[in-house]
């Protein structure tokens, strides 16, 4: 294939591929003998950098709690970039190194992508409907998962040694133009054409260094097609924080609109919109995604919430009285404490003295997110840049809410007019 040849260009074996999903073998497990279809739900749930099972929960880890897990619902957990889990000693030393590695660099990533790939693989039938959830580097991993199955397919349980390959395939288009292994690897394999069912992300986050791509270029941030824009996404749904200013948590924004086309090589006329709604919350990136004391999760606990009942509004099954425990706070009978969600609860400030180095580091003006500061050179100096908040954003009710009680917080990216999210879904009416 030419280099600068479509990769949405029509080839017939492949689309009659996508049609047909699975083998006509696989074909009926997954419906009644009246042929309705009983579709499952497959759920992912990747975490943060450096959040894994322990006494400080992310949101994605309370959300996996809450979920059911059934044979209607079969859900993963993958821990964050950068956790320990080698039990000896030896071994947690060694672990420790190459858990600051992974957390400096996003090195790591392709290990749970492959991870989160490779559980969809095993376990897709058709009609199962594929949830994925994700916190900073979490959110990103899924957000590559995601990508992975629109460009390339989802292979079939008997392939999953090929996923590598998949990946690698993946990886080959982040430059431009360059699709011609991706669409080798699609020719041979013929993996499934899929559609994303729900994507939730919590201020998903895309910092992953590698080296460039001679080994005396200089480090350089990796940019993966796909993660900004995917038609094979039913529904998108992130939480984006107000009150973030490091440079190393610029945040990954989903561009809208889009339309929802999961098979690239359909020659429908007929596309819909991609169902897409990206909310701000009062808090850091941590106030957001969860991590902190549950004593201090009072923030976080909006922005899980929110996420819980959009999700279930798409399919996703819950444990009603789970959600009212860790969510909402509501006391069990010998069980831990959960904090409610509070307005005024604490906002926690993380741009600290370790990251005020990197403020002062020149940041390229193409990267620029805040107006506000000088350039010289194409360059300029970040300094604790706010988040730009575009005019008419979304923002959740639990922010006026904020604004109303503590009169002392009045974040300087956040100017009129704006858009009400609620708890169930968006309020018309706008503030002026």
């Amino acid at each position: 294939m030419a280099k600068n040849e479509s990769p949405m260009a029509n080839h017939d074996h492949i689309e009659r591929a996508c049609q047909l999903g699975r083998p006509s073998s696989e074909k009926g497990k997954n419906t009644t003998p009246g042929g309705v279809m009983l579709g499952r739900n497959l759920v992912v749930c990747c975490d943060g950098t450096s959040n894994e099972i322990g006494k400080q929960l992310s949101n994605v880890l309370k959300l996996y709690r809450i979920a059911e897990k059934s044979e209607r619902q079969i859900v993963f957990y993958q821990p964050g970039i950068g956790t320990v889990s080698m039990p000896n000693n030896w071994g947690k030393w060694k672990q420790k190194l190459r858990s600051t590695f992974e957390m400096a660099t996003g090195h790591g990533l392709d290990r749970d992508v492959l991870n989160a790939y490779c559980f969809l693989a095993r376990h897709y039938r058709d009609g199962d409907r594929i949830f994925l959830f994700g916190f900073s580097r979490g959110a990103y991993t899924v957000s590559v998962v995601a990508g992975v199955i629109y460009l390339i397919g989802l292979l079939r349980e008997h392939q999953v040694n090929f996923a590598s390959y998949a990946l690698k395939a993946y990886k080959q288009a982040s430059a431009v133009d360059d699709y011609a292994v991706a669409r080798e690897f699609n020719e041979i394999a013929l993996p499934q054409c899929v559609p994303i069912h729900f994507l939730g992300l919590w201020d998903s986050v895309a910092s992953v260094i590698v080296p460039g791509r001679l080994f005396w270029s200089k480090l350089r941030l990796e940019e993966l097609p796909f993660t900004s824009t995917n038609p094979a996404v039913s529904t998108l749904r992130q939480a984006i924080a107000i009150d973030e200013f490091r440079r190393m948590f610029r945040v990954q924004r989903w561009i809208e609109p889009q339309q929802f086309k999961p098979n690239r090589h359909s020659q429908s006329k007929t596309i819909p919109v991609q169902d897409s709604r990206q909310v701000w919350f009062a808090g850091c990136h941590s106030d957001i995604g969860g991590g902190f004391v549950e004593e201090e999760s009072a923030l976080s606990k909006y922005p899980l919430r929110w996420m819980l009942e959009q999700a279930a509004d798409k399919g996703l099954r819950i444990r009603r009285t789970m959600l009212n425990h860790i969510v909402l706070g509501k006391e069990r009978k010998h069980a831990r404490r959960y904090t409610a969600p509070d307005p005024k609860g604490r906002l926690h400030h993380s741009l600290n003295k370790m990251w005020w180095p990197f403020e002062w580091w020149p940041k390229n003006v193409r990267r620029r997110d805040w107006h506000d500061r000088h350039t010289l050179w194409g360059y300029y100096l970040p300094r604790g840049e706010p988040r730009f908040i575009a005019p008419d954003s979304l923002v959740h009710i639990s922010v006026v809410d904020r604004l109303r009680v503590v009169p002392s917080d009045r974040p300087v990216n956040l100017r009129l007019p704006y858009r009400i999210e609620s708890m169930t879904g968006p309020i018309s009416a706008k503030r002026k």
